[in-house]
């Protein structure tokens, strides 16, 4: 099954919005993408929600030192007010070095834009 058009054309623009800010290191926007009940999850070692995702946001940025980030083999679908995108990250990180990702975000529509509720990745 492909990605849906739609849900790509929506949530596009907002991973790679998303993708800077994170290559930026400017966390107070990072984490204004995320749901006040959003939860982040590192799969089979973490996970907080709400107000404890800044944190979390934090002290990986602070693991990782300067990055970038390159998504690939990026999945969207929709459900009604809800996107999900599954994607794998190659991350160039300055303390960590090349670490490769799978993401999957489950966004949710809010006022006329979209948020994060649910965040949860793994390094591979």
């Amino acid at each position: 099954m492909g990605s849906s058009p739609e849900a790509k054309s929506i949530l596009a623009p907002l991973i790679l919005e998303m993708k800077e800010s994170l290559e930026e290191g400017n966390i107070d926007k990072i984490a204004a993408f995320y749901d006040p009940d959003a939860v982040f999850i590192e799969i089979g070692k973490s996970g907080v929600w709400g107000k404890e995702i800044k944190p979390k946001l934090m002290e990986w940025d602070q693991r990782l030192g300067k990055t970038t980030y390159k998504p690939t083999e990026e999945k969207y679908e929709m459900a009604g007010d809800y996107i999900i995108i599954t994607m794998n990250v190659d991350v160039k990180s300055e303390k960590m070095g090349d670490i490769k990702m799978k993401i999957t975000q489950i966004w949710r529509k809010s006022n006329n834009t979209y948020l994060i509720m649910h965040d949860e990745f793994a390094v591979l």
